[in-house]
Formats: C-alpha cells, sequence, structure tokens
C-alpha cells in the first residue's frame, strides 16, 4: 500500500503478549502507517512510545492482575473461571474500538491468539483483512499442541458451572447485537484469520510440517534489543546467572527463591535475581555478596551478559534465553510451560525441574550441570541462529504489510 494503512491491533493484557507486539508497531509506523493499538491503561505508555495511537478500554482484571497467585495445584472452579475470564477480556476493547472509529474502518485487524474475540468479530463485521499473532505454539485446523494437555490434565471441570451459563449467554448476546446471531462458538472461533505470525522459530515449533504458508514464524521480535534499559555487569569476571520466574504471581514463590539463594551461595557466579512485587528482598536475608535482588530487570539487557539462565519456561522468556545464546534451566508450573519445557528437553537444549522438585541441591545440579554441557551448548548456538535467521520483527511486518 503505497500511501500507508491505518492497522488496529488488539493484544491480551499481560507483557508475554504485548512484549514482541510493540517493536512490529514501531516498525509500521517507521514504515508511514497509521496504527490504532487497544490497550489497559498499564500498557498505555509503551504503546505510545511506539508512535501508535492509543485506543484506552477497560480490562475485566484488576491492573495489578498479574501479580494475582497461581495455585500450585488449579481445580476445577479456577480453570472455568479462566475460561469465561478469556472471553469477557476478549470482548472488552468492543464498546470502546466501535465508538472510536465510527463510520471510518481501518485497513486491517491484527490480533491476538489468546485474546482474539474483539479482533475477530469486528474484521469479519467490517470486511477487513485480519491477522493473528501468537506469542508461543501454534496450532492448525488438523494439529494442536495442546491436545496433549488435555489428554494428560487431572483437572475435571464441571460443564454445569456456572462460568459457562455466563459465558453462553455473553456471547450470544454479543453476536446478535454485532448482526450474527447464528454464528455458533465454534463458528466463530475458527473464522480467518488471513494469515498467523507465530513469535516462535519453525525449528522450536510442534508438529512444524503441519502448518502451511499462511503461518509465518518469525522468531523472536525484539526489535533494536533494548527493552526497558541497560544493565551493567559487575566487574568481577564472575559469569551471570539471571533468575526469574516471569510477571505472574506464583504461589510458594518466596520458598522457591530462598532455595534459589541457598543453591548459589558461594557459587562462581554472580546472580541477578528478579523476585516481582510479591517478594520483599528482606524476606531472602541475609543474601550473600554475589546476589544482586530487584522487583524487576531489564532482561534482554542482562540476558546480553549471561551465561546461565533460571526461569519458569514462558515461550518469550525461553526464546529471548535462546536468541542470546543462554541455555535456560526450567522451572514450568502452568500448562503450556510444561510444553515449553519437554520441547527444550526434547531438542537438548535446556534442563528441566519440577516445582516438587525445586530444591537447592536440585537446582545447583541443573544450572552448573548445563553449563558444563558442550553438546547443550552446541545446540543452543544452532538455534541462536535459526532464531536470527527467522526474520522477527522486520519479517512480523512484512506480514502485516503484505495483507493491505
Amino acid at each position: 500500500m503505497a500511501d500507508g494503512g491505518h492497522i488496529l491491533f488488539f493484544n491480551y493484557p499481560a507483557h508475554g503478549h504485548f512484549n514482541p507486539s510493540l517493536p512490529v508497531v514501531a516498525e509500521l509506523v517507521r514504515r508511514g502507517h497509521q496504527v490504532t493499538y487497544a490497550v489497559t491503561k498499564p500498557y498505555a505508555d509503551a504503546v505510545a512510545a511506539t508512535g501508535a495511537t492509543v485506543l484506552l478500554y477497560q480490562s475485566e482484571a484488576p491492573e495489578s492482575w498479574e501479580d494475582t497467585p497461581i495455585p500450585e495445584e488449579p481445580t476445577g472452579d479456577d480453570a472455568a473461571v479462566a475460561i469465561l475470564f478469556q472471553l469477557l477480556e476478549g470482548f472488552a476493547p468492543l464498546a470502546a474500538a466501535e465508538e472510536h472509529f465510527g463510520a471510518q474502518r481501518p485497513d486491517l485487524v491484527v490480533y491476538d491468539q489468546y485474546a482474539h474475540h474483539t479482533g475477530r468479530l469486528l474484521a469479519k463485521k467490517w470486511g477487513r483483512p485480519g491477522v493473528m499473532t501468537c506469542t508461543t505454539f501454534a496450532a492448525n485446523a488438523g494439529y494442536s499442541p495442546y491436545a496433549k494437555l488435555a489428554e494428560t490434565s487431572t483437572i475435571v471441570i464441571d460443564p454445569a458451572h456456572p462460568a459457562f451459563a455466563r459465558l453462553a449467554t455473553t456471547y450470544a448476546e454479543t453476536m446478535a447485537a454485532q448482526g450474527f446471531p447464528e454464528l455458533s462458538m465454534e463458528e466463530f472461533n475458527v473464522t480467518g484469520p488471513d494469515s498467523t505470525i507465530v513469535f516462535v522459530p519453525r525449528q522450536f515449533q510442534l508438529g512444524a510440517e503441519t502448518f502451511d504458508e499462511t503461518f509465518h514464524f518469525v522468531g523472536s521480535s525484539l526489535g533494536d534489543g533494548v527493552r526497558d534499559g541497560r544493565w551493567t555487569p559487575p566487574g568481577d569476571g564472575k559469569p551471570v546467572l539471571l533468575i526469574t520466574m516471569g510477571s505472574h504471581g506464583y504461589e510458594n514463590r518466596t520458598q522457591f527463591y530462598r532455595n534459589c539463594v541457598q543453591a548459589f551461595t558461594d557459587q562462581p557466579w554472580h546472580v541477578v535475581m528478579a523476585i516481582g512485587t510479591q517478594v520483599k528482598p528482606e524476606e531472602l536475608a541475609p543474601l550473600p555478596d554475589n546476589f544482586e535482588v530487584h522487583s524487576w530487570v531489564p532482561q534482554l539487557s542482562v540476558l546480553e551478559h549471561a551465561s546461565g539462565f533460571l526461569a519458569h519456561a514462558g515461550m518469550g522468556s525461553t526464546l529471548e534465553s535462546l536468541y542470546h545464546g543462554v541455555a535456560p534451566v526450567v522451572v514450568p508450573r502452568l500448562g503450556e510451560q510444561h510444553l515449553v519445557a519437554d520441547r527444550l528437553v526434547e531438542l537438548g537444549l535446556g534442563r528441566k525441574v519440577l516445582p516438587t522438585e525445586a530444591t537447592p541441591e536440585a537446582l545447583r545440579e541443573a544450572v552448573n550441570g548445563l553449563a558444563a554441557d558442550e553438546q547443550a551448548q552446541a545446540a543452543v548456538r544452532k538455534m541462536q541462529q535459526h532464531l536470527r535467521d527467522s526474520g522477527g520483527t522486520k519479517a512480523a511486518a512484512d506480514a502485516i504489510e503484505a495483507k493491505l
């Protein structure tokens, strides 16, 4: 499109979903496109910094929801409520988007796989192409990596749970109001998109051979490689170990960090540990001299200097570590994280420690053992090259432009 197009973005209000999209938005703006991004208040400044127009909407979740502890063993009730929340959050931007655009229409709608509802609906209603973004393993009509999780899950969900009645009512009322009273939820969920951008390299994707050319595996979208500032390593020459459990809260997080302190005290590492907002450094005292503890760190900058990474197996963090040539040890808690962890182990790229087995001894053995594993380090270097060859931010922008 010679004169630039108007692109509307929707996303899910969590760092792991937003982070890859922001460099893409900045690149599209740089190329002369107008971008409007529907966001919740905590992400407004980051979106504005890309040059996009901020379209604020009210989330279904409180601003600090990512800090809410995720239970070690979710119940059927937890699962039912989560399924309902996904739909409510997916439709949360709808009213704000329609009010903002009125009779005007963007040329293209981009929406996240998890919070696809408003983007998918408006693309259909407005007759505009839709592009879906996926920050983790992709699925298609014939293959889903998540089928394995469903088969092995011990969670029992009651189909009569009141959350499902509210879900059905909300969906039906929304579709009727939008002019699609006959569109079933099953049909809606497979409507479009015209293409899908996957922020995972094809070499890491499960079932990669089942995906056609409408899926663009672009790998990590890091833009200029700077996000949230710079970190300077100490001058003691020790290798750097970054420890983080991501932006979500987890039960028993304090004990995990205490185990980390015990594991790497007097070890030949300079340890940088990001503990979030729900754990205070004084809860981990006394801290040894080789530790620096923060509520938050500029992760990309630390990874530039790191030789070790101990994390939660979130896809974004995992691929960021591999992009920087750092082999990860992961302690997965959520279902999707177990898929990522198992893929790391399958490809010889890292090691997995179960939360129930994350003793100081197990963590120390996994991190030190992986650092000395030459075969794993070679595999990481190979995956690092795949990530850098996948195209990242610019490849994602190219795929979006192709649909204008």
